[in-house]
């Protein structure tokens, strides 16, 4: 998994999560393909099969009590 250097978050627990909440389609996502990247508005996490194919787009959404959540977009 490539990934930026991150200071505060612990990215094998969320991976995990990420993974986790795909169910089935979890299986077939390839950390070696994978990635977690930095945007304007926090973190992103493109999910790949081994062969390179885009499953979806995983991305932290602030909360109103101050948190954060993880939201997974699925490629169609």
């Amino acid at each position: 998994m490539q990934n930026d250097n991150f200071d505060e978050i612990d990215l094998k627990e969320i991976w995990t999560m990420i993974v986790k909440k795909m169910n089935k389609e979890g299986e077939e996502v390839c950390s070696n393909s994978s990635s977690f990247y930095k945007t304007q508005d926090g973190i992103e996490c493109s999910l790949r099969r081994k062969n390179g194919d885009l499953i979806g787009i995983c991305y932290r959404e602030n909360n109103r009590s101050g948190g954060y959540r993880w939201i997974i977009e699925k490629s169609t």
